[in-house]
């Protein structure tokens, strides 16, 4: 499988929209490569659907961090297309996720039987893919309208005002301590909320992914350490959030296949996994508020400090 880079290279005092032109496009050329390859050859790797949809929140990530340098009307259409291209998948990375685990016990009678209604509703799954692959890059819709986008970024509101550019260089690393501080607002808010709550410890998840995917593009202004403290403590509550979320979102995809599994022993194969998975997020998500609140939040907090600009000296 073709290997990208998430990082973004850059120095602090390199032009800002350098920089964002080379981020764009190191965003959705990967996205382009998982997209044919979802849509192309689905039985080769369930893993091309599961990219795809990464790198389609990358972009979308990546369009709104630079929001400001971008021709509005042309960043919202790219972001709709997207997010189109992201929600056409939803059913068949669902569908991948349960084959796997049923083909990991396909030594029970009921698992083999349900794994081939899973396989087939999987073939049925690809048909939104196929037809959005189509209409976007089989017509080269998206590419094209990525392409002008990258001709057209500036920073509007310096125009705006009448200012010459030139006068008025702006570079990457103050720009990107400036453009950071929403995100990580955003986040400790999400942070400070009720999070035995599954509904709000969910929204948590998707802000905190919304702030690594900019950590990958904005690390560059920052120093070293957030690489090697501030994005693996991210990671890290990523990994524990996807594993809560994986078993939420579990326990809603059984409850659909109880309703159209066969009565009889496939019935009593799914309820018995609808019990486990119950009983795993019963486990997990209270482990987890224990490891927040004891350490993970304050841990988190120490390594996103260098995520903040340091505080101006003091007169003396």
């Amino acid at each position: 499988m073709s290997r990208f880079t998430k990082w973004v290279e850059a120095v602090a005092d390199e032009p800002l929209e350098a920089v964002v032109i080379r981020s764009l496009d190191s965003r959705f050329k990967p996205l382009l490569h998982y997209a044919t390859l979802a849509a192309r050859h689905p039985g080769r790797d369930c893993e091309y659907v599961h990219q795809m949809r990464v790198w389609t929140r990358r972009v979308a990530v990546a369009l709104w961090l630079y929001g400001p340098l971008l021709p509005k009307r042309r960043r919202k259409r790219l972001a709709a297309q997207v997010k189109s291209l992201r929600r056409a998948s939803n059913d068949a990375r669902d569908t991948d996720v349960f084959a796997q685990r049923l083909a990991a016990d396909r030594g029970q009678s009921a698992a083999a039987r349900l794994l081939k209604h899973v396989r087939s509703h999987r073939r049925d799954a690809q048909r939104p893919i196929v037809e959005v692959y189509h209409e976007l890059f089989e017509r080269e819709r998206l590419m094209r309208q990525a392409a002008k986008l990258l001709r057209k970024i500036r920073l509007r509101k310096v125009r705006r005002r009448n200012v010459p550019t030139a006068a008025v260089p702006v570079c990457f690393g103050p720009w990107a301590e400036q453009r950071i501080q929403p995100l990580l607002d955003e986040f400790f808010a999400a942070a400070a909320a009720d999070l035995t709550d599954l509904a709000i410890l969910h929204r948590f998840r998707i802000v905190g992914k919304k702030l690594r995917y900019a950590i990958e593009l904005l690390a560059a202004g920052f120093s070293e350490r957030v690489r090697a403290e501030a994005y693996p403590a991210i990671r890290d509550l990523q990994d524990r959030l996807g594993e809560i979320n994986d078993l939420d979102a579990a326990q809603a995809r059984l409850g659909r296949w109880l309703e159209v599994a066969a009565v009889g022993e496939q019935t009593a194969y799914i309820r018995a996994l609808m019990s486990q998975t119950r009983h795993l997020l019963e486990q997990r998500h209270p482990a987890f508020l224990i490891w927040w609140n004891a350490y993970g939040q304050a841990e988190l907090r120490r390594s996103l400090t260098d995520l903040r600009p340091a505080p101006a000296p003091e007169p003396s």
